[in-house]
């Protein structure tokens, strides 16, 4: 199954938008109010049954949510009216695919790992399509993580326990502590605790102690695996079978920005057949994006939210600077502090009066705010030669 087209009338703070998605990765960027994660809502919350967060426009009386999807060649339309508008509106009134929910994976924002202790290991939860269209409103929850991975652990020891997709995910699951770091790997789980300890090469730690960063990304990368684990069973299937979508709001989130790209790329590695909607604030994973996945979003001169058209369509921003990125795709209008404009803007002037004086110690401030290999030392030595300095 995959999602072809959206639009949306009056939704959020969207007026009018219509959008076609890559059928592997979507990254949907721009700066804070967009409407990037009304996006993913919209999308998300098609596949549940009335309970919903997306809220209309405040000028308009209704908006609506019109979704095209691909499933077995076949292609499907709906439209959903959005009357809700309170914050404590959570009804809308037509019906949407939630009997597809199964094959629609969210993750929302609240993706920590608080340590849980495992006094008993408990069974595989029984979910209704009910339960799955439900959760495409509230995300995917970590708490079932640990249990999860232990009992796979544990059973994958015994000759015929798991079956063939089980163990292969289990393993998969194992390598996703080294993604981030290739000196972090799984060790063993504790036989008196249930924990879940991991080498760092300097000593075992717990899986817990991990930064706030890391468990984020792993509660993306090890919770796809889990849920499709739960959702398809007598036999299961392979993680890098699964064809669904998966949803994650703010992938970036808490991550190092070598990191940011990484997760990337770790979840096309693991995720080759699915489709794959998220949000980001991260240039480094826009560099890295492939120019058809990346959905650049921007007001226009009604404030109306439109694509930005600046990217390049055959190479993407693969050859941008980050901060021409934060400049031209998430609407950061100054990447340097009021202090350094100061500064600069002081240089500029005392040019201007042929203030050589000034100019220097100006000159001097700056030195010490820039990088140690910043070119603007040299261009503004050559400036103020016109100002009698030439040393």
């Amino acid at each position: 199954m995959k999602v072809k087209k959206l639009k949306l009338i009056g939704v959020g703070p969207i007026k009018n938008l219509s959008l076609e998605f890559d059928e592997h990765f979507n990254v949907i960027c721009g700066k804070n109010g967009i409407g990037k994660t009304t996006i993913l809502d919209s999308i998300a919350q098609a596949f549940s049954v009335r309970d919903t967060t997306v809220k209309r426009n405040a000028n308009v009386v209704e908006g609506s949510i019109e979704i095209e999807i691909s499933k077995n060649d076949q292609t499907e339309s709906i439209s959903i009216p959005v009357n809700a508008f309170r914050p404590d509106d959570r009804q809308r009134s037509a019906l949407g695919f939630y009997k597809e929910a199964m094959e629609v994976v969210v993750f929302k924002t609240h993706r920590d790992i608080p340590y849980n202790k495992l006094t008993n290991l408990s069974t595989d939860p029984q979910k209704s399509t009910h339960d799955n269209a439900n959760k495409t409103v509230t995300g995917t929850l970590s708490s079932e993580l640990k249990n999860w991975f232990v009992s796979r652990h544990l059973w994958s020891k015994h000759d015929g326990h798991l079956d063939g997709g089980q163990l292969q995910n289990i393993a998969l699951a194992k390598e996703t502590f080294s993604i981030l770091n290739e000196g972090m790997m799984f060790s063993r789980v504790d036989p008196r605790t249930n924990d879940i300890l991991l080498n760092t090469g300097g000593g075992e730690i717990y899986f817990e102690y991990l930064s706030s960063g890391y468990k984020s990304c792993l509660a993306v990368l090890m919770g796809v695996i889990k849920e499709i684990e739960f959702r398809y069973h007598s036999p299961s299937i392979y993680v890098g079978n699964f064809n669904g979508i998966v949803f994650i709001d703010e992938i970036d989130l808490h991550l190092h920005p070598e990191w940011q790209a990484r997760i990337y790329l770790a979840l096309k590695a693991i995720l080759p057949n699915a489709q794959i909607f998220t949000s980001t604030h991260s240039p480094h994973l826009i560099q890295v994006a492939e120019p058809s996945e990346i959905i650049a979003l921007v007001k226009d001169e009604n404030s109306n939210t439109v694509l930005n058209n600046i990217i390049s369509k055959e190479y993407g921003c693969q050859g941008w600077s980050v901060e021409e990125i934060l400049r031209d795709v998430m609407g950061m209008i100054e990447t340097r502090t009021d202090k350094y404009k100061e500064v600069i803007n002081g240089f500029n002037t005392s040019l201007d009066n042929d203030d050589a004086e000034s100019a220097r110690a100006a000159y001097d401030t700056i030195c010490l705010m820039l990088h140690p290999e910043n070119s603007l030392r040299k261009i503004m030595e050559i400036q103020m030669v016109g100002v009698g300095e030439n040393d």
